[in-house]
């Protein structure tokens, strides 16, 4: 299963993680010891939506936002199933459960090089993975390559410059020769799954500066 690390809510006695869907995004799933929640994430405005029922007298509004909070922008992992939420006490009552990457085939981009690289590239001092470091470090190769000068002056669509950028930092983090395009869509869209706000806001801002400065 491709999931999130599991977290410690404060709002009640239980864990919450993110896991990745075949169909994009990402799903939430909260655990009590009794009882547990599940929720499918919105992709335009990170809201969470329960899948199947929920009891909302657990799993209140303040509980599934602060889930939402604690497992924003946690990297994905190929971890296990959690099943329980301390050693001796078990969750016996199973959740609706959400569509999981392992029922269908898919592009592993999780247990890909680029991705393990990328993430090990931008996680911070602290141990967290950052959006801040990995969009900064975008924007430098951005500056600093003549390929991406020469798509700006022949004004190409900033979805393409987007995507060369990416490619050539994770395939030279990789050191691999190329990465197809459908490898790069999911490759994007799951970091973007990762954080509902866009993983790659602050660089697609930096490309649409630059097309306008260089249309003056």
């Amino acid at each position: 299963m491709i999931r999130t690390v599991t977290v410690k809510l404060n709002s009640l006695a239980g864990l919450a993680y993110k896991q990745k869907l075949v169909a994009g995004g990402a799903g939430l799933a909260i655990i009590t010891p009794g009882e547990r929640a599940a929720y499918t994430i919105n992709k335009r405005d990170g809201k969470a939506v329960p899948y199947g029922p929920v009891n909302e007298i657990v799993f209140t509004d303040a509980v599934v936002n602060e889930a939402l909070e604690a497992t924003r922008g946690l990297p994905f992992k190929r971890l296990g199933k959690v099943t329980k939420v301390y050693d001796d006490i078990h969750c016996d009552e199973s959740p609706a459960e959400l569509e999981t990457d392992d029922d269908k085939p898919s592009i592993d981009v999780v247990g890909s090089k680029a991705y393990l690289e990328f993430i090990m590239e931008y996680t911070d001092n602290k141990g967290q993975f950052s959006y801040q470091l990995m969009n900064r470090d975008l924007m430098k190769f951005a500056n600093r390559s003549r390929v991406v000068g020469d798509m700006f002056a022949a004004a190409e669509s900033d979805v393409k410059i987007m995507r060369y950028i990416v490619r050539s930092k994770a395939v030279g983090l990789a050191g691999i020769k190329s990465m197809d395009d459908d490898f790069l869509v999911a490759f994007i869209n799951t970091f973007d799954s990762m954080n509902t706000r866009s993983a790659f806001k602050e660089l697609n801002a930096h490309i649409r500066a630059k097309k306008s400065k260089s249309k003056r």
